[in-house]
């Protein structure tokens, strides 16, 4: 009897996994290991170490390493990015044609960050936020605009229409801001701060949601008019 092709390293599962199995592994791997080592501190041999399988197999599923970093960033934001898409378009059919409170769009921007980090191990989100923002620009920029340019987008243009009177350039730099907040949260700087000393029992996921979206509101309000 011919062997199976999920025996072959060319189906890229030669360990007898199957080739999904094994993506998955690939995946897990590449997402610690990049969040321990960053992008050029890791080989695609030591992935495949972790993931228990073959470079063979990484090169089958993936193509190259940037490819397999842009699929680990991938895989553990589009949850979030849909599940904020799902929030902003609820809000823009409840409201009707009149612009949404700025309060509602950002809910609807950090909620689903909020709901990441309760429902997923405790480093998952801190890796994918470390590799955004510490590995090379010119390697992660083309994923960044490929993967939340979209939603990026959305969420620029109903800032924009909630908040007319100010300008452009203003509204980018507030959305920056926003994301930068995010970030610092999500990467477990929050818990690693002179908070944790004498707030040990941290933060809870609801109070610390409604001041994000409070300090942020009171920031692009005081932007001033175009």
């Amino acid at each position: 009897m011919p062997p199976s092709n999920l025996d072959t390293p060319a189906s890229g599962a030669g360990d007898g996994a199957s080739p999904r199995d094994t993506k998955e592994r690939l995946l897990d791997a590449a997402e610690r290991l990049f969040a321990e080592r960053g992008f050029e501190g890791t080989s695609m041999r030591a992935i495949t170490q972790g993931a228990g399988t073959s470079v063979s197999a990484a090169n089958y599923h993936f193509g190259s390493k940037e490819k397999l970093l842009q699929e680990a960033i991938r895989r553990a934001t589009e949850p979030v990015n849909a599940r904020r898409i799902e929030l902003l378009d609820i809000a823009i059919a409840a409201s009707e044609g009149a612009p949404l409170a700025l309060e509602t769009i950002l809910d609807a921007y950090l909620r689903p960050v909020i709901e990441f980090r309760r429902a997923n191990r405790p480093d998952e989100g801190r890796s994918i936020a470390a590799r955004l923002f510490s590995d090379p620009p010119e390697l992660i920029q083309p994923i960044k605009i490929e993967i939340f340019g979209p939603m990026t987008r959305r969420f620029s243009q109903a800032l924009a229409e909630t908040m007319p009177e100010r300008g452009s350039l203003d509204i980018e730099l507030g959305h920056q801001f926003l994301i930068g907040i995010m970030v610092y949260v999500i990467s477990g700087q929050l818990e690693s701060s002179s908070l944790a000393a004498t707030h040990p029992e941290g933060v809870d996921e609801g109070l610390l949601l409604q001041r994000m979206i409070e300090f942020v509101a009171a920031g692009l309000r005081a932007l001033p008019p175009a």
